[in-house]
C-alpha cells in the first residue's frame, strides 16, 4: 500500500490568482488536461520526464498552521499516488508514445521524485467546506499554480485545499505510460510526462459547472452516483443538480414524511434514505462537488397522491396532454393553504438535509387546466379573489422564505421568470435556470437575476434519443437532434450578455432527463460529452471572447475520454481509434 508523507516543506513562492491571463498560449497537443489550463507552458517532448518509483508528495505542514491536515485533502493526495501507480493510460499516437523514447527502450534520463503542495492562506478548511461556499467565491479557491521542472522538485500552491485539489487533478492528466520489451536497463514500464518542463497557472472562468441528474424516471444506485461524482471530478465539473423527485416516482425518504417513499417510490429497494443522501453530499463535497437537490414544486408532483391525495390535483387524468407535459398528470393544488404549509415542511427538512447554500424548488411546466378544472383549487382562488398567478405568488413567498430563514438561495427554471405575471416573491437574489432555449436568457438578464445557462438546443443529453412516447412509426423528441460535444462545446456564454451584466452569467449545466436512460445507458449517455460543458465554463471563451475551435480541442476530448475509459467508466467514442491517434487527420477539410 502506497502511503504519502506528510512533512515540513516550504515552498518559496506564493500565488496570486488574480494576476492569472485571460487566453490560453499553449498547443493543446502539449497540454491534454480538461478543461484546458488558463495559461500554460511546456517543453518541447525531447526530455520526458519519468516519475520516480520512490515518488512522494509532501502537503507542506508550516503552511497548515495553527491548523491540522484537512482530511479530505490528505485522501485526495493518497487518491493521487493510487492513481499513478496503476495507471494504464498510453499517449494517443500511432506510436503509442515511442516518438519520445527514441532508442526503443524506456529509459528515462529525468525522474521526478516529489510533489510539494503549498496552501498560501489555508484557515482550517477542507475540500468539502469550500467546495460549498457561495458561487462568487468558489472561482478565487479553485485558482492554483503548478510546476513540473526537469530538475528538482513539483510544486502545487493554492490559496487552500480546493484549488490544492484542482491542481491534483490537473497533475495526473499530464502523465502516461511506456512500455518496452527486453531485460535490463531501460526495459519495463515507466510513468512519464512527455512535455516537462510544465508550469501551469489556472483558474474558473465560472463558478457554476453543474451536471443535472434525474432520479424519479429512472431510478440509479448509489454507487453509480458516486461514480458520476469520481468523473465529474476528473473535469473539474463543481455542481451536481440532483432532481431527485417527480411525477414517476418519490425515492426520497424523510423522517418526517416517511409515507412519501413508502408509498411513492418504485420499490422498498428503489430509495434515498436521509443517511444516503448525506453519504452522497460528503462524498461529493470531499471532491470539490456542491450537491444541489431539487424538490420540484409545484409541478411534477403527481407522486405526491399516492400518500397524500388531498394535495394534488387531476391525479392521473386523461387525457395526459391536457392536464401535464408527459404522464402521469397530477400537482399540487398550489392555491390552498394547507398544500403551501404541507410544502413548505417538506422543503424545510430537505434544507437541513442538504449542505448547500443552494435549493432548487422547480417551477417548471405547471399546467393551468390542471388547477383550473379542480373544484379544491377553484374554491380557494374565489376565497382569495386570487387568479393562479396570485396563488403561485402566494405559494413561492412562503415556501421561499422557508428556505431564505435557514440562509439558503432558491434556485429556480425559467418559466417561474417569464410564464406567469411579475411576482414579487421572486426576489432578484433568486437564481434561474434557463432551459427552454438559449435565447430565453436575455429575457431573463433583463429583469436582473443570476442565471445558469442549461439551454436544451446545446446541453440537454437526452436529446437524439427521439420520442419516448408510443405511438405507431414512432416519433422525434422535441429537442433532437443530438447534442453533440462539438455543439456544446460551441456555446457563447456571453453572447448578448452586456459588459455590466456579465457577473449574472453564473456558469452552465448539461441535464440528463433519465426517461429512456437508467444504468444500463447512463455512463455512455453522460461521457465525455459533459467534459466540453466543464471546458466551457471553466476555460471561458478564447482570447477573442469567441468560442473556442472544436479542432483544437479533438485531441484533448479523445485524451480524458480513454482516461475515463482506462477507470472503469464506459464513456462513448468520439470517432473511430484511427482519428483518435490522429485526430487533426479527422476535421473537416483537413
Amino acid at each position: 500500500m502506497l502511503i504519502t508523507d506528510i512533512a515540513r516543506y516550504l515552498l518559496p513562492a506564493f500565488f496570486h490568482s488574480s494576476l492569472l491571463p485571460s487566453s490560453i498560449s499553449s498547443p493543446s497537443s502539449k497540454i491534454n488536461i480538461v478543461p484546458l489550463p488558463a495559461h500554460s507552458t511546456t517543453g518541447d517532448g525531447s526530455t520526458p520526464l519519468c516519475l520516480s518509483h520512490n515518488f512522494t508528495i509532501y502537503l507542506d505542514e508550516a503552511s497548515l498552521r495553527p491548523h491540522v491536515s484537512p482530511k479530505d485533502l490528505v485522501l485526495a493526495i493518497e487518491d493521487t499516488r493510487a492513481q499513478l501507480a496503476s495507471l494504464a493510460m498510453t499517449y494517443l499516437s500511432p506510436s503509442h508514445g515511442d516518438e519520445f523514447f527514441p532508442r526503443g527502450d524506456s529509459k528515462c534520463e529525468r525522474y521526478l521524485e516529489r510533489l510539494d503542495v503549498h496552501m498560501s492562506d489555508y484557515d482550517g478548511s477542507t475540500i468539502f467546506d469550500q467546495a460549498i461556499l457561495s458561487v462568487e467565491e468558489r472561482p478565487e479557491l479553485e485558482a492554483y499554480h503548478l510546476d513540473i521542472p526537469l530538475t528538482g522538485h513539483a510544486k502545487i500552491i493554492a490559496k487552500g485545499p480546493l484549488g490544492a485539489y484542482r491542481a491534483l487533478t490537473s497533475f495526473q492528466t499530464l502523465w502516461y505510460t511506456h512500455s518496452s520489451e527486453g531485460e535490463g536497463e531501460g526495459s519495463g514500464r515507466v510513468v512519464y510526462a512527455p512535455f516537462a518542463p510544465y508550469e501551469i497557472d489556472d483558474k474558473p472562468a465560472f463558478g457554476w459547472r453543474a451536471v443535472l441528474l434525474d432520479t424519479s424516471r429512472n431510478y440509479f444506485s448509489v454507487d453509480s452516483i458516486y461514480k458520476i461524482l469520481e468523473t465529474m471530478s476528473m473535469v473539474k465539473l463543481n455542481v451536481f443538480h440532483w432532481h431527485i423527485t417527480d411525477s414517476n416516482s418519490w425515492p426520497l425518504v424523510l423522517t418526517s414524511f416517511p409515507e412519501l417513499a413508502r408509498e411513492g417510490a418504485y420499490s422498498p429497494k428503489e430509495i434515498y434514505t436521509e443517511q444516503v443522501v448525506e453519504d452522497i453530499i460528503s462524498y461529493a463535497g470531499q471532491r470539490g462537488i456542491d450537491v444541489l437537490l431539487e424538490i420540484d414544486t409545484p409541478g411534477h408532483t403527481a407522486a405526491i397522491a399516492l400518500s397524500h391525495p388531498e394535495h394534488i390535483a387531476c391525479f392521473l387524468s386523461t387525457p395526459y396532454k391536457h392536464f401535464a407535459h408527459q404522464p402521469p398528470a397530477g400537482q399540487l393544488r398550489f392555491a390552498n393553504q394547507e398544500t403551501t404549509e404541507f410544502t413548505s415542511a417538506i422543503l424545510s427538512d430537505v434544507v437541513d438535509l442538504a449542505k448547500s447554500r443552494y435549493l432548487s424548488t422547480g417551477g417548471d411546466e405547471i399546467n393551468s387546466n390542471c388547477m383550473l378544472e379542480d373544484k379544491d383549487t377553484k374554491d380557494a382562488l374565489t376565497m382569495n379573489g386570487w387568479d393562479l398567478d396570485d396563488a403561485l405568488d402566494d405559494f413561492t413567498k412562503k415556501t421561499h422564505a422557508t428556505l431564505r430563514e435557514k440562509g439558503v438561495t432558491p434556485v429556480v427554471w425559467q418559466e417561474m421568470v417569464l410564464d406567469h405575471r411579475a411576482m414579487p416573491s421572486l426576489t432578484n437574489d433568486t437564481i434561474v435556470d434557463i432551459w427552454v432555449n438559449s435565447k430565453d436568457a436575455r429575457m431573463v438578464l433583463d429583469q436582473g437575476y443570476r442565471i445558469v445557462h442549461a439551454s436544451a438546443d446545446y446541453f440537454y443529453l437526452d436529446c437524439g434519443q427521439s420520442g419516448w412516447i408510443t405511438e405507431q412509426g414512432g416519433g422525434p423528441g422535441w429537442c433532437d437532434p443530438l447534442k453533440s460535444w462539438s455543439k456544446m462545446y460551441s456555446f457563447d456564454p456571453f453572447k448578448d450578455v452586456k459588459d455590466d451584466e456579465r457577473h449574472l452569467i453564473l456558469g452552465g449545466q448539461t441535464s440528463l432527463w433519465a426517461e429512456q436512460t437508467d444504468e444500463n445507458n447512463l455512463e455512455p449517455t453522460l461521457w465525455p460529452r459533459a467534459a466540453a460543458l466543464a471546458e466551457v465554463f471553466w476555460s471561458g471563451p478564447d482570447s477573442n471572447g469567441k468560442p473556442r475551435s472544436a479542432a483544437k480541442a479533438i485531441g484533448r476530448m479523445h485524451d480524458i475520454r480513454y482516461r475515463m475509459v482506462n477507470r472503469g467508466v464506459r464513456a462513448s467514442p468520439l470517432q473511430p481509434h484511427w482519428c483518435a491517434l490522429r485526430p487533426d487527420d479527422c476535421v473537416l477539410g483537413a
